[in-house]
């Protein structure tokens, strides 16, 4: 093995403890001959930056284990609302999703759906809530790359947006980093070699000025790339991990050996419950409530994209899943006050604000004939 994989090895394989130290980019190319190279883009960022990238609430795996007793039944549990000695979080009084959309085989057009409350609270009979659509601007990129639409996002600000486009790198895995300006402007090189799978791909920084990344060149490694500048710093992977899941929240999940564990960012305080997926299929931990209480579990694992939809919650105190009163979700964005938006399959035209007890605040429809038949928000920011 020559050193630069050797580094790229040791350096990211904290990120998947039960991924087995490879060359990982032999790894993507055996995939791309065997699944083709839009799968190979995401099952080989899963063994670099596992899970690296679907919106704010998204939050990395890393290996399970820890205590925790198993449900005595598999009975619905209720949503529960903080516990009372808990700080008093900022309520969450509005939300901006955004949606994109593939046209053709060279643009991608990216929209917000803002969602505000001229009352100033989203609490039921109190107001109905303002929805305004926008589309901010269009991304181009090289004929059917899967690059961009999987790395796309916005930053905490809503001012600026990054994503990668595939450049030299036969497998497809990783490209050049590009930030613009949301609405309009020339984007700008900020960085080559830069990987695009996952959830997870780009995290930006809570104050907007850097962005989480991992790299793939001769001195693979893990760091931060300055958003104005293009200068990356690398990190020690275990400090770069656990900035990275503080950055979108301060729990971190996995599913391995048929248990879910939660813990916190950097790793302590386990949390583990049992749980077996649906038909035995590769499942992921697609998010965390503030608190570590719930967490949302992937219908499935294999292709690690951002378009990946939950299963299931399950409250991490009982091991059982969640019941909610819109019946069953399918995606799910965890608010700092405890409360929720979550969507429901079969009807893309509305989401929920639940508040912190489980009851329905408020419906957010979503215009489709104005986003063009977009899909479901890839990124939702709050407050």
């Amino acid at each position: 093995m020559n050193a630069p994989m050797d580094n790229l090895r040791s350096g990211l394989a904290h990120l998947a403890d039960d991924v087995a130290a490879v060359d990982l980019r032999d790894r993507a190319l055996r995939t791309s001959r065997r699944i083709g190279l839009r799968r190979t883009a995401l099952t080989s960022a899963l063994s670099l930056v596992l899970l690296g990238g679907a919106g704010v609430t998204a939050v990395a795996m890393t290996g399970g284990g820890g205590g925790g007793a198993d449900p005595a039944t598999t009975a619905t549990a209720s949503l529960a609302p903080p516990s009372p000695s808990a700080p008093p979080a900022r309520p969450a009084v509005s939300g901006d999703y955004y949606f994109y959309r593939e046209v053709g085989a060279t643009k991608l057009e990216l929209y917000v759906l803002r969602e505000r409350y001229e009352c100033g609270t989203p609490e039921p009979g109190k107001c109905e809530p303002d929805i305004r659509t926008e589309k901010l601007r269009t991304i181009t990129h090289a004929a059917d790359e899967r690059c961009p639409g999987n790395s796309v996002t916005v930053s905490p600000d809503g001012r600026r947006v990054a994503w990668v486009v595939t450049a030299d790198d036969p497998s497809g895995v990783s490209g050049d980093l590009m930030i613009a300006d949301i609405q309009g402007g020339t984007a700008q090189q900020r960085g080559t070699r830069v990987m695009c799978g996952g959830t997870r791909a780009l995290v930006w920084t809570p104050d907007s000025t850097r962005l989480y990344v991992g790299k793939l060149s001769n001195t693979a490694t893990v760091g931060v790339v300055d958003a104005a500048t293009g200068k990356f710093s690398a990190m020690e992977p275990k400090a770069w991990q656990e900035a990275e899941t503080l950055a979108t929240g301060p729990y971190q999940g996995t599913v391995h050996d048929g248990r879910l564990t939660v813990t916190k960012a950097d790793g302590t305080v386990p949390r583990s419950v049992a749980y077996q997926p649906e038909h035995d299929t590769d499942v992921a931990v697609l998010a965390v409530s503030q608190d570590g209480r719930f967490a949302s579990v992937s219908t499935g694992g294999g292709d690690p994209s951002r378009q990946l939809h939950v299963a299931a919650v399950i409250d991490m105190a009982t091991g059982r899943p969640v019941g909610f009163p819109v019946g069953k979700v399918d995606r799910v964005w965890f608010l700092p006050d405890g409360s929720l938006v979550v969507g429901v399959p079969g009807d893309p035209d509305r989401l929920y604000r639940l508040n912190a007890d489980g009851q329905v605040a408020a419906e957010i429809a979503v215009d489709r004939a104005e986003l063009k038949n977009q899909m479901l928000p890839f990124q939702a920011a709050f407050g």
